[in-house]
């Protein structure tokens, strides 16, 4: 890898200060399946699953969902928010999802600066449901 790549990698993700807002950096992860229908990626599901709630218990996953089609179905592609130090921290996760691992699915890193939104939780003691708006 060039140096000026690798410098860039492992540089600290830092937001772009000409921009007002939260200036938070995440990293979004676009993932592709490389040649396997659904049903050959079913067998490994588990696996991916298992690797998303870790990443989420630790924090590292901000969000991920598959992305659908105009009939709201699964496409094949997903996407996920990683919260990293830098673009090559990210990868690093990345590389550790079991689809990525075993060559199932590809994926491209993209740093994304988070100024503006809201979210809206709502959280019913009694029952244990929450709602996102």
């Amino acid at each position: 890898m060039p140096n000026d790549r690798k410098e860039k990698m492992t540089m600290k993700a830092k937001p772009d200060e000409r921009h007002a807002g939260a200036q938070k950096v995440v990293f979004l992860c676009f993932t592709e399946p490389v040649s396997l229908s659904p049903e050959e990626m079913r067998p490994h599901l588990d696996a991916h699953k298992a690797w998303l709630a870790e990443m989420e218990s630790c924090s590292v996953l901000f969000l991920a969902g598959p992305m659908l089609d105009e009939n709201y179905r699964f496409s094949g592609s997903g996407l996920f928010v990683l919260r990293a130090d830098s673009l090559q921290e990210a990868a690093c996760v990345a590389d550790a999802d079991p689809f990525h691992a075993n060559g199932i699915r590809k994926y491209k890193l993209v740093p994304w600066q988070i100024n503006e939104g809201s979210m809206d939780i709502r959280v019913t003691l009694s029952n244990g449901e929450f709602t996102l708006v």
